[in-house]
C-alpha cells in the first residue's frame, strides 16, 4: 500500500440510492483536491469483486472513500480490516440509512461530507470481528434478519427509514422463536430467542432505537437479548433507551462484551450491517481501536 495519506481514492457506488451523491461527485472530487494532491475515483461494478478495487486503491493511495450505501460500505471495511497496515477510511453516504457514517457524526448531504472530510479529523474507532468477516455497525440474528428480508423495496424506496418500522410490525405477528446458546466471559444463555443484536455503532436502520449511546473506541459490544416476540416489550426497550429508565419485564437481556460465542438451533441467517452473506454459528470479537476514520463535527 502507498502509505502517503495525502493521496486519496474515492470508491463509488453508480447504483447507491441517493441521488445527491451522483450530481454532486465531481464537485466533491473538487473539494478534497484543495486538501490531498491527488484524488482519483474507482467505480464499484457487479462483476469485479470489491476486494480487488480496494487492494488496486490501495497501491495509489493511504486514503480510501467510500462512496455509497450501508452495503457498500460494508464491502470496503471487509477489504481492508483484514489488513496489516490498513488505510485512512473516510465515508461519503449514498444510501438510504447511512448507518456508520451517522455514527461518525458526518452530515448526511454527501457534499457536506466532503467538506469535513476535508478537515482531516480523524480518530481510532474499534470494529467487530464475526468469524472471518468484520462489521463497523451491527451483527443480527432472528427478529431484525426477517425485517430486513420482509422491506418492500418499493416502500424503502418511498419512505426510508420509516418502512422498518412497517415491516417490524408485519414480521411480528408470524414470527416463532429459536434455540439460542450464548457464551460471553460474563454472560451465558441458553435457551429460546427472538433477537440477538450485537452492536459497535448506535444506529440501527437510520436511527438510535436499542444503544443510542454506544462508544465506538470503548473495547466493548452492546448486546441485547429478547427472549419473546413483543411488540410492546421491544417498545419499551426503545423508550428506556430514550429515557434511560429499565424497561419493566424480564423478557430480554442487555449488556457489554468484548467476544462472544453464539449457535442457534435451527440455524439462523446473519445481518451483519445489513448484508445477509453469513449464517450461525459465530464467534464474535471486538477488535479495539482497530480503524482510523475520517470523523464529522460532532464527537463521539
Amino acid at each position: 500500500m502507498n502509505s502517503g495519506r495525502d493521496k486519496a481514492v474515492i470508491i463509488y457506488n453508480p447504483a447507491a440510492g441517493n441521488h445527491l451523491l451522483h450530481q454532486q461527485l465531481p464537485e466533491i472530487q473538487r473539494i478534497l483536491q484543495h486538501s490531498f494532491s491527488t484524488v482519483s475515483v474507482l467505480e464499484t461494478k457487479k462483476d469485479i469483486p470489491c476486494r480487488q478495487l480496494v487492494e488496486k486503491a490501495c497501491e495509489q493511495a493511504g486514503t480510501i472513500i467510500g462512496a455509497g450505501g450501508d452495503g457498500t460500505i460494508y464491502s470496503i471495511v471487509n477489504a481492508i480490516a483484514g489488513m496489516e497496515e490498513r488505510p485512512l477510511f473516510g465515508i461519503l453516504p449514498g444510501g438510504t440509512c447511512n448507518d456508520f457514517s451517522r455514527a461518525l457524526g458526518m452530515n448526511q448531504n454527501p457534499l457536506e461530507a466532503a467538506r469535513q472530510i476535508a478537515q482531516k479529523r480523524f480518530r481510532k474507532v474499534d470494529a467487530g470481528q464475526n468469524n472471518s468477516h468484520y462489521f463497523l455497525n451491527f451483527w443480527g440474528i432472528g427478529l431484525i434478519t426477517s425485517v430486513s428480508e420482509n422491506i418492500d423495496k418499493d416502500l424503502k424506496e418511498k419512505f426510508g427509514r420509516l418502512s422498518y418500522y412497517w415491516s417490524a410490525a408485519q414480521t411480528l405477528q408470524q414470527w416463532e422463536p429459536f434455540h439460542l446458546e450464548l457464551s460471553s466471559p460474563d454472560f451465558q444463555y441458553s435457551g429460546d430467542a427472538t433477537m440477538l443484536l450485537i452492536a459497535n455503532g448506535p444506529y440501527t436502520g437510520g436511527i438510535r432505537p436499542f444503544f443510542p449511546h454506544a462508544n465506538l473506541q470503548d473495547g466493548k459490544l452492546d448486546v441485547l437479548l429478547i427472549k419473546e416476540p413483543s411488540l410492546k416489550l421491544v417498545w419499551e426497550i426503545i423508550q428506556s433507551r430514550i429515557t434511560e429508565n429499565p424497561p419493566e419485564g424480564d423478557g430480554f437481556f442487555s449488556f457489554q462484551a468484548d467476544q462472544l460465542s453464539i449457535s442457534a438451533t435451527p440455524v439462523q441467517a446473519i445481518d451483519c450491517d445489513g448484508e445477509k452473506e453469513q449464517d450461525t454459528p459465530s464467534v464474535i470479537t471486538c477488535l479495539k481501536h482497530h480503524l482510523e476514520v475520517y470523523t464529522g463535527d460532532v464527537p463521539f
